[in-house]
């Protein structure tokens, strides 16, 4: 599954909630997030919930992705997209879109690790909206990476796909050198493309 708690994380999860005994369990959690008005109460709870969420959690989860903290925003994504997946593939496409969760890169990071062929039209649909940041090498939220890595895997069975991936060979050299980079990394279909413009 995506996103996991890793080991180094339980241990200051425990340490922040040591004096309000602690019991390591979704139920716990929950009503941490169901009546905590302490920001770094629901932030730790949040990510407990990887390790010991169902969902049951998603919900509540769901809730806090217009918290006033923008770590709880972040990561609520992330922890939905742990525990359901694919399942909640609308929900992903929904934030991308929507003007009110202004944390695009965790969409698309959610969507890239968790989400099905259900997203792509609305991961299309979001780069044509940004489509001249995006020719001018302007779309620096961190969306192009995950985007591109997550569309790559429905290629050859998609012709609207290919077209976008061609248009990006078209300006390739305006987008940031790290980008470039990374998507050729990942995505084979712009591997030799990287290694032709680092060559010029």
């Amino acid at each position: 599954m995506p996103f996991p708690l890793q080991p180094y994380s339980r241990q200051p999860i425990e340490h922040h909630f040591r004096r309000k005994k602690l019991v390591w369990n979704e139920e716990y959690f929950l009503n941490v997030l169901n009546s905590s008005d302490k920001k770094f109460d629901i932030y730790w709870a949040i990510l407990a919930l990887r390790d010991c969420g169902t969902m049951l959690s998603v919900p509540a989860l769901k809730e806090k992705l217009t918290y006033p903290m923008q770590d709880v925003k972040c990561t609520s994504i992330l922890t939905i997209a742990h525990i359901a997946g694919a399942k909640e593939t609308d929900y992903y496409t929904e934030a991308l879109s929507s003007p009110e969760y202004r944390e695009k890169s965790y969409a698309m990071w959610a969507i890239n690790d968790a989400a099905d062929h259900r997203a792509i039209n609305p991961v299309l649909a979001y780069f044509k909206k940004n489509r001249s940041k995006l020719k001018n090498g302007n779309l620096t939220n961190a969306t192009l990476v995950h985007g591109i890595e997550f569309l790559a895997r429905y290629l050859k069975e998609s012709d609207e796909i290919r077209r976008f991936f061609s248009e990006i060979e078209g300006f390739w050299e305006k987008l940031p050198q790290g980008e470039r980079t990374e998507i050729a990394k990942r995505v084979s279909f712009f591997t030799d493309r990287e290694s032709s413009s680092s060559k010029n």
